[in-house]
């Protein structure tokens, strides 16, 4: 079954690929990147994909594509950049809801009424959200001046929303430090699910950020010991090589 057409909107879609085991918890799926985000983090792993990327791929394309995939993928993982700052979002969602297809969504949280409108609709089924830093190193992560007040309500219209999900920091030197951890873990208390993520300098928003070393995996094991104090589940992704 081939979805509906969406022409006339826009969704601007630099990236796409076509089977994933490891972005969507227990699903097989394929991933839809997007650009801009609104926030300027220095380790970004997806640079370019900070600010307005013209390669832009065509929508409908992508989803005759999906729909030819639908009997193999289970779900499909929109990412970014930031993908609630795209207005037809919702449109599209629910063209890949049409196909039978979880959609998970990955977000900085940045936007809750954009994240609202998709569960009130009914348009997503899984939400990863990042938790970029403690409180007070907020803005310094991001980049940008951040109103912490919308991260805070995000954070809890997901842990009350019956959908999956799960929290995630990617654990920075200089951004990130163990000391962070109870602070980061009293943000989402009580939560589901919770990811410590490795950084990876081998691609940055901020080249300078590529002479920062990731933390030895040790230090990432003791980080997540301490989340789990506040969340149901730990686990650890994208540990890179680091003794």
């Amino acid at each position: 079954m081939l979805p509906a057409s969406m022409e006339g909107s826009f969704m601007q879609i630099n990236g796409f690929e076509g089977v994933s085991l490891v972005d969507y918890p227990g699903k097989v799926c394929s991933i839809i990147y997007t650009s801009p985000c609104n926030f300027k983090c220095a380790f970004c792993h997806n640079p370019l994909l900070v600010t307005v990327n013209n390669d832009v791929l065509d929508t409908d394309a992508i989803l005759v594509d999906l729909a030819e995939r639908s009997g193999f993928i289970e779900g499909v993982t929109i990412t970014g950049g930031e993908p609630t700052l795209q207005l037809d979002l919702p449109q599209f969602a629910a063209a890949l809801k049409s196909l039978n297809l979880f959609v998970k969504l990955d977000t900085n949280g940045y936007r809750p009424q954009a994240l609202k409108e998709l569960m009130d609709k009914k348009l997503i089924d899984y939400i990863a959200m990042d938790i970029k830093a403690a409180p007070e190193k907020y803005s310094e992560a991001c980049g940008v001046k951040v109103d912490l007040e919308k991260i805070k309500e995000s954070a809890a219209m997901i842990m009350g929303s019956g959908i999956d999900y799960e929290f995630r920091t990617t654990v920075v030197p200089g951004y990130v430090d163990m000391e962070d951890a109870h602070k980061i873990g009293s943000m989402v208390n009580g939560a589901k699910r919770f990811t410590v993520q490795q950084y990876d300098n081998t691609k940055t928003y901020d080249p300078g950020m590529k002479n920062t070393a990731p933390y030895p995996e040790k230090i990432i094991a003791e980080f997540a010991e301490k989340m789990k104090a506040y969340a149901e589940e730990v686990k650890i992704l994208n540990t890179v090589s680091v003794i």
